[in-house]
C-alpha cells in the first residue's frame, strides 16, 4: 500500500513534468513575428494546422500562443491524489481497529485456554486425591479384615457358625409350648394390701403416660394443621385430596408446595433433564449473594453450568436460565440491601436470555415496574440486548476495554454498564469500593458495594397461573 506522502510526491513530480512539456511546446510554437511574406507557401496540411493553432489578433495583428490543457489535467490529478490519500487514511484507521480487535481476541482465547488448563489441573488433582483416598480405604479395610480374622477366626468358619445358630433358633421357635407342671410354678405369698398398692402405682403411671401421649398428639395435630393450610391454599381445587405422588413433575416454583425446605426439582418438558432450584414462595431464585464465601470472578464454563450452593450463595447457570425463560414468559424481581439495612426493589415485566450460540444475550427486558416500594430505580435497561461476558470471553461493546476484567465479575455489559450485580464482594471499605464492587447505580451509586442481592424470576400468563 502506498502512503499519502509518496502519492503527493509523485503527483507533484508529474505535475512539474507536464508544466515543463507545456512550456517547451508553447515556446516552440510561438516564434518571432515575420514582417515579410515567405517566398513559397507551405503545404496544404501545414497551412490548415497553422490556421488552427495560430490566429491573428484583430487589434494588433499579432498571433496568440496555443491553449495548453495540461494545467487542467494537473488540477484533476491533484484532486484525485487527495481523494486517494483520504481513502488510504480511512483504510489504515480501519486496519488499526481490526488489529486491536484481533489482539483482544487473542488475549481472550489465551485467557480461556489458561482457564481450561487450570480446570484440567484441578480435576487431575481431585482425581489423584480420590485415588489416594481409595487406596487408603482399601488398605484400611484389608487391615480390619485381617484383625477380624485373627481375633474371631476365618470368615468361612464364622459364617458357618452363624448359619448353625440361626438354624438352632428356628428349631427352638418351632417347638410346641408345653405347660409347666403345677409343682414347678412359683408361689407368691402377697397380702391384699401389697397387691392394692402395686395396682395403685400401676394406675398412676398409666395415667401419666396417657397424659403425655395426649400432649404429643395435640402438638402433632397443630403441626399438621399449620402445614396443611399453605398446602390447601396453593393446591388447585381439582388436586385437593389426591396423593402428592399423583401430581405431575413441577415446571416452576408456582408449585412450591412440593418443595422440601425451599428446594424444588423441576422438569420443564417430558424429554428434558430435571434439575433443582431454590424457591422463594412462587419465585425461582436465580442469584443469591450475601457473603464473600463464593468467588464470582469466574470463566465462561462456570457461568454456563452454574456454581455455588442452593442453600447459600449461588448462580443458577446460563443453560438453566435460558431453559426456564424460553419455556414460558417470566418477570424479573431483584432485591437489594446495603450495609445499613436499607432494602430496595427493582422489577421488570418480562425477562429472557438467548442461547449459548447467541452468547446468552439479554434478549428480552420489559417495562420497569416503578410501583414497587421502596424502589431501587432502573439500572438494567441500559444493558438490554447486550451479550454475556466473562473474564475469559469478552463479548461487550467496548472497543478499548474488557468490562468483565474491569468490574471483576461477569454480566450483560454494553459499553460497560450502570450495574454490576456479579462483581466482587467487598466486606470492608464497601462505601468506596468503586466499579469493581456489587453496585446498582440508581441505588447508592457506583462506588457503594451492596451487602445482599437476590435475583428472582416468576412465570406469568393464564396457563401458568392455572397450573
Amino acid at each position: 500500500m502506498m502512503w499519502p506522502a509518496q502519492l503527493k510526491a509523485m503527483a507533484f513530480a508529474f505535475a512539474c513534468l507536464l508544466a515543463a512539456i507545456c512550456v517547451c511546446e508553447g515556446s516552440s510554437q510561438v516564434g518571432p513575428q515575420v514582417t515579410q511574406a515567405p517566398p513559397t507557401l507551405p503545404p496544404a496540411h501545414v497551412r490548415s494546422r497553422l490556421r488552427t493553432d495560430f490566429r491573428a489578433s484583430p487589434v494588433s495583428g499579432t498571433t496568440t500562443p496555443p491553449r495548453c490543457e495540461y494545467k487542467e489535467l494537473m488540477t484533476n490529478l491533484h484532486d484525485r491524489v487527495g481523494i486517494l490519500a483520504t481513502l488510504d487514511e480511512d483504510q489504515r484507521h480501519r486496519l488499526e481497529v481490526i488489529d486491536k480487535k484481533l489482539d483482544q481476541l487473542v488475549e481472550s482465547n489465551a485467557g480461556r485456554m489458561e482457564s481450561l488448563k487450570a480446570q484440567q489441573l484441578s480435576f487431575q488433582q481431585r482425581l489423584d486425591s480420590f485415588e489416594h483416598i481409595q487406596r487408603l480405604s482399601r488398605s484400611t479395610l484389608d487391615e480390619l479384615k485381617g484383625e477380624t480374622d485373627f481375633n474371631l477366626g476365618p470368615r468361612s468358619v464364622r459364617q458357618l457358625k452363624q448359619k448353625l445358630n440361626n438354624r438352632r433358633k428356628m428349631m427352638d421357635l418351632s417347638r410346641t409350648v408345653r405347660a409347666a407342671p403345677q409343682q414347678d410354678a412359683p408361689s407368691y405369698n402377697l397380702s391384699l394390701t401389697d397387691r392394692l398398692d402395686a395396682l395403685a402405682t400401676l394406675l398412676t403411671s398409666t395415667a401419666l403416660s396417657v397424659r403425655a401421649v395426649q400432649e404429643d398428639v395435640l402438638k402433632l395435630t397443630k403441626s399438621i394443621n399449620r402445614q396443611r393450610r399453605p398446602f390447601n391454599r396453593r393446591v388447585p381445587p381439582h388436586l385437593i385430596g389426591q396423593p402428592v405422588a399423583g401430581l405431575s413433575p413441577a415446571t416452576s416454583c408456582l408449585q412450591y408446595y412440593l418443595a422440601v425446605q425451599g428446594i424444588l426439582r423441576l422438569q420443564l418438558t417430558a424429554e428434558s433433564e430435571s434439575f433443582y432450584v431454590a424457591c422463594d414462595e412462587d419465585w425461582t431464585v436465580i442469584l443469591n449473594r450475601s457473603s464473600d464465601e463464593i468467588n464470582f470472578e469466574r470463566g465462561w464454563l462456570d457461568y454456563k453450568d452454574g456454581f455455588g450452593n442452593l442453600a447459600g450463595d449461588f448462580f443458577i447457570g446460563l443453560n438453566k436460565l435460558h431453559a426456564l425463560t424460553s419455556s414460558a414468559i417470566h418477570e424479573l424481581r431483584i432485591v437489594f440491601e446495603d450495609f445499613e439495612g436499607n432494602v430496595a426493589y427493582a422489577g421488570y415485566s418480562t425477562f429472557a436470555i438467548g442461547s449459548e450460540k447467541e452468547l446468552y444475550p439479554l434478549s428480552l427486558l420489559g417495562r420497569f415496574q416503578s410501583d414497587l416500594s421502596p424502589s431501587a430505580g432502573d439500572s438494567l435497561s441500559y444493558h438490554a440486548g447486550a451479550k454475556f461476558s466473562t473474564i475469559d470471553s469478552d463479548n461487550d461493546n467496548c472497543v478499548d476495554c474488557n468490562c468483565a476484567l474491569k468490574h471483576k465479575g461477569a454480566g450483560w455489559f454494553n459499553n460497560c454498564g450502570t450495574s454490576n450485580i456479579l462483581g466482587h464482594y467487598h466486606l470492608q471499605n464497601f462505601a468506596l469500593a468503586g466499579e469493581s464492587g456489587i453496585f446498582w447505580d440508581s441505588f447508592q451509586g457506583k462506588d457503594y458495594s451492596l451487602r445482599r442481592v437476590r435475583m428472582m424470576i416468576r412465570p406469568i400468563g393464564e396457563e401458568e397461573a392455572r397450573r
